[in-house]
């Protein structure tokens, strides 16, 4: 299909702004048919395409995008939300500032390698439950959600789903984790830093200690059985990978389908042999998954006309994205970063970096050596900038959600822009900076 007109992107952009301004402007409605929305989008792209293409044409732009990409990205975050939701952890309470800036360094690290969704939803409910006493909790969830829900997950392609799209595309599984590392930790780091300032400030106003004495005070870990079956989930992804797959005219080969059976059958072991009590007292639920598979149905799919356009390059109907990050047909690492990682705090990551992959290149081996400044850039574009917006990455909602329940004065769509937009932009334009000086 020749997706030649620029109006093909309507639906895609549709569902973006649907997320974006109906629980602004709409709030009931959205609140009530929120799970409409895509279906709807998705129905007008496959309908034009019906009008335009034929109706035979329907199948296949559901299917492709939905094995090639879709599949492997939802069955590998649903299976660590799964696996990590059989997990219990609490902390004794009232440690302060010191504890809390130890936990979400070291939830940064977990993220890299179990996920920022099975992260966020292992890790949120015991740091809430630890702080249960403190009277200002908003700086808690936004920094859990800058670090644990997103920079954190920069590490390995298990970190975060755009960089394991680019594993699906090719990339090797280590290559981000020897190119990431260093700007990660440093990033990192200074954000560890000035939380551990605004939660010592915070924490002068002291705690509620007859709540916290009310509650348990030692450590407790249940479900030590599921942290093998992450590590199963780990190595799957590894080892059940075959480069290339994604340039070869197979809809799916043979160590992707074991890697798919496997990412089914491990979540369901998980929930066969972990306690029913464990995921009670994790208010454990299928709906926040459930959410997140729909609406990336929708986009995967609606993306694809998208992704066409950005394949014609120069010539194409996108060209003025093409003449801003490539000025005379050279693209900028610095333009790079801003503009996906942009478009990623307004969409979810993962597609935002299918979109530029294919942009910048589209070939794994080419990105990983003569252009490996550009995939550095958009791969800590799209996983840290998704921290801007609640819908910037998928946990950030969970997150939200999560902290909900246990009573957090969360902040609105604009309130909480005005916490990322204030520290993380001035953390980005100095990676912008790093970048332009690395890349010329």
């Amino acid at each position: 299909m020749n997706f030649s007109d620029i109006w093909w992107a309507v639906p895609f952009l549709g569902i973006i702004f649907s997320m974006s301004f109906l629980p602004l402007l709409c709030p009931n409605f959205w609140h009530k048919y929120a799970s409409f929305v895509p279906v709807f989008w998705a129905s007008v792209y496959l309908a034009s395409v019906a009008y335009v293409f034929g109706v035979k044409n329907i199948l296949p732009a559901i299917l492709e995008p939905l094995f090639e990409h879709y599949m492997p990205f939802i069955l590998l975050i649903s299976s660590l939300y799964i696996t990590s939701g059989g997990i219990y952890v609490d902390f004794p309470r009232g440690r302060g500032p010191l504890f809390n800036v130890c936990f979400l360094f070291v939830g940064s690290l977990v993220a890299g390698w179990i996920g920022t969704t099975g992260a966020a939803t292992l890790l949120i409910r015991p740091f809430l439950r630890a702080n249960v006493g403190r009277k200002h909790k908003t700086h808690l969830l936004v920094f859990f959600i800058f670090l644990i829900a997103n920079i954190g997950g920069a590490a390995t392609p298990l970190g975060d789903p755009p960089l394991f799209i680019g594993f699906l595309e090719g990339v090797n599984f280590f290559w981000f984790l020897k190119n990431l590392t260093g700007v990660l930790l440093i990033t990192t780091l200074g954000l560890c830093l000035l939380f551990f300032i605004i939660d010592s400030w915070f924490y002068r106003e002291g705690a509620d200690m007859r709540e916290i004495k009310l509650l348990e005070k030692r450590f407790v870990f249940k479900g030590a059985r599921n942290l093998v079956l992450l590590a199963m989930i780990l190595l799957t992804v590894i080892f059940c990978n075959s480069e290339g797959d994604a340039q070869s005219n197979e809809l799916i080969s043979y160590p992707s389908l074991i890697r798919n059976i496997l990412l089914v059958i491990i979540p369901l072991v998980s929930l066969k042999i972990t306690p029913k009590e464990i995921r009670e007292r994790n208010h454990f639920s299928f709906a926040p998954i459930r959410e997140v598979a729909e609406l990336f149905a929708a986009i995967f799919v609606t993306v694809i006309p998208i992704i066409h356009m950005l394949h014609k390059g120069p010539t194409g109907e996108l060209k003025w994205i093409f003449d801003w990050i490539a000025p005379a047909g050279t693209f900028m690492p610095d333009r790079c970063f801003w503009a996906s990682g942009l478009l990623s705090s307004m969409l979810d990551n993962a597609p935002t970096f299918l979109i530029f992959f294919h942009l910048t290149s589209g070939n794994a081996l080419e990105l990983m050596t003569v252009k490996s400044w550009i995939l550095t850039a958009i791969s800590m574009a799209t996983v840290f900038m998704g921290a801007l917006t609640y819908i910037g990455n998928a946990p950030n909602l969970m997150v939200k959600s999560i902290s909900e329940g246990y009573g957090i004065k969360v902040p609105s769509f604009m309130g909480y822009m005005i916490w990322s937009v204030s520290i993380l932009i001035p953390v980005f334009l100095m990676i912008s900076l790093w970048l332009q000086h690395a890349g010329t």
